[in-house]
């Protein structure tokens, strides 16, 4: 029994230092790497979270999210090759130029085999399992000496993975290496700002350019900081978190060293904003901001013009809301090479299936009402079936099936892909004069037993022009009846006026001089659907049967 017992608390104490988590540091030069260092590879996306290197999937590595801040990572990693929430430590061997990755769980070196966008792991090694170390601010540009292709070792921001891509590829994410063991180093600030920032506006949207940081520090990021009022300097030991809600006349944007243009969408119209840029080293209190002397800035003002929706489905369908009347598909977020958008099909193991599936935005006028509204969006497809429709409705109520209201389809309005997913942009459908107290969008998909297609939509930017807060309860209204209404409508007019009716797109369909009192209107030839009726500044709704 005592021999027993002995064994027991032999096995504990192994465990327990199995467990034990480890510091990794993060280095920002080969020469600080040698044969038989422990590391992890870790990326950052563009708001400055890190992911470390994960599990082998079949084609490239999964990515976690992980604690880098002040430039180290404490951690237990991965024991098993079939765990996937620990990160998975390497052993590097080799020497510059050709440095090697061994991963121990899968018994196989991390190697660019070509052929697509992977990133594997062999047993044997060859010269697709070495890799020449470039650098680029502090992060690595790892390329296999293999020479495949798709070589450049990448973090994938979109994908959160791992891979290996072409040099023209616009997956750029740095790879940072943190060794196991020592402290972290503390930076001074940046020497030098950027230079050069300058930015174009384009409705709501405004482009900032600049070239990177010069001087004997680098730095590791930006924090760029856009104000309707003056600019409030970032403070050392206080990292500034991303705002991109603009309703405040405020926002702020983090972004890596390297990067040198950043866009701002939805600022607030009929403003003029101020931007500036801070270039900063280290991370969490230990951030450190060059803040003093003469910082770049930019100022520039937005027209009167409002972004209402800006949609590029990167990792959900908001702000739309997908509606399935009919099918087992649905409408999802999906990306390929970088780019994300919202896409459908019918087609699904391995037969075209019947679907009516409905993609809504929101009330484009649940913040007010606008004189004008402009819609624009890319679109690719592929494969034979039925056109994407895009409908407008003024009576949907948001959450029923679309089929019970009223909808006008606007497709021929747009540009559309010529096939096999070539992206295509919409261009602009500008409506005007548009009357009612809602209004929706949608991208409506159909398909049948015998064909199905496959759309793809993103970049959806809705924006409107001579906005106005005023609700349907603080308008003057007037009485209007019957409604529904068959032939004629009778309405009551406190004035001689023109009165006007305008069909679901805002197109005026008829006019008529009302006198003062009570006018019975012949809308006999109107074609059945839904109208609105604007006299004296109030608009009211009714239906022709």
């Amino acid at each position: 029994m005592k021999k027993v017992l002995l064994f027991l608390a032999a096995a504990l104490i192994s465990v327990g230092a199995w467990a034990q988590a480890t510091t990794y540091t993060m280095i920002t030069s080969q020469n600080e790497l040698s044969a038989g260092d422990k590391v992890l590879l870790v990326g950052y996306n563009d708001e400055g979270q890190a992911f470390v290197m994960s599990y082998q999937k079949t084609n490239n590595r999964h990515a976690i999210e992980i604690n880098a801040d002040g430039g180290s990572i404490t951690t237990e990693v991965a024991t098993s090759a079939s765990s996937q929430t620990e990160p998975f430590e390497l052993t590097v061997g080799g020497s510059t130029g050709a440095w090697t990755f061994f991963d121990e769980l899968n018994n196989g070196y991390l190697y660019a085999p070509g052929g697509g966008n992977y990133l594997k792991t062999q047993s044997t090694l060859d010269n697709q399992g070495q890799w020449t170390l470039s650098m680029d601010g502090e992060g690595f540009v790892p390329t296999s000496n293999g020479g495949a292709e798709q070589n450049i070792m990448r973090y994938n921001v979109t994908s959160t993975l791992f891979g290996c891509y072409k040099s023209s590829s616009t997956v750029v994410g740095l790879v940072y290496i943190f060794k196991a063991g020592g402290a972290p180093v503390i930076y001074p600030e940046p020497s030098e700002y950027p230079t050069a920032f300058n930015g174009t506006a384009d409705k709501t949207n405004v482009t900032l350019t600049w070239n990177s940081s010069a001087g004997a520090q680098l730095p590791r990021g930006y924090v760029i900081i856009g104000s309707t009022g003056s600019i409030t300097l970032p403070v050392d030991g206080t990292p500034i978190v991303n705002d991109l809600n603009a309703n405040d006349g405020h926002v702020a944007y983090n972004v890596m060293f390297g990067t040198t243009e950043y866009t701002f969408t939805q600022l607030l119209g009929n403003s003029t904003w101020t931007f500036a840029i801070f270039p900063y080293t280290n991370s969490g209190e230990d951030i450190n901001y060059k803040n003093g002397g003469t910082y770049p800035a930019y100022s520039v003002t937005i027209a009167d013009i409002y972004g209402i929706v800006s949609a590029n489905f990167a990792t959900d369908l908001a702000p739309f809301t997908a509606y399935n009347v009919t099918g087992d598909q649905d409408w999802y977020a999906s990306s390929y090479s970088g780019t994300t958008f919202a896409k459908m099909s019918g087609y699904a193991s391995g037969a075209a299936n019947v679907n009516e599936d409905w993609l809504i935005s929101p009330d484009l006028f649940a913040n007010g009402k606008y004189e004008t509204l402009t819609i624009s969006f890319r679109n690719a497809y592929r494969y034979e079936g039925d056109m994407l429709a895009v409908k407008i409705s003024r009576d949907y109520d948001g959450m029923s099936d679309p089929n019970e209201f009223a909808w006008d389809d606007v497709t021929e309005f747009f540009n559309w892909s010529p096939g096999e997913f070539e992206w295509a942009e919409s261009g602009e459908m500008e409506m005007e004069d548009i009357y009612g107290d809602h209004i929706y969008f949608a991208f409506v998909y159909t398909s049948s037993a015998t064909a199905a297609s496959t759309w793809e939509i993103t970049d959806v930017e809705v924006y409107g022009t001579g906005w106005d807060v005023v609700s349907e309860n603080e308008a003057v209204s007037f009485n209007l009846y019957p409604n529904p209404a068959n032939s004629s409508i009778n309405v009551v007019a406190a004035s001689a006026c023109e009165l006007q009716i305008m069909d679901m797109t805002g197109r005026m369909v008829m006019t008529v001089n009302a006198v003062e009192g009570e006018n019975t209107i012949n809308v006999a030839e109107l074609e059945s659907g839904v109208y609105f009726v604007r006299m004296n500044g109030a608009v009211v709704k009714f239906v022709k049967r």
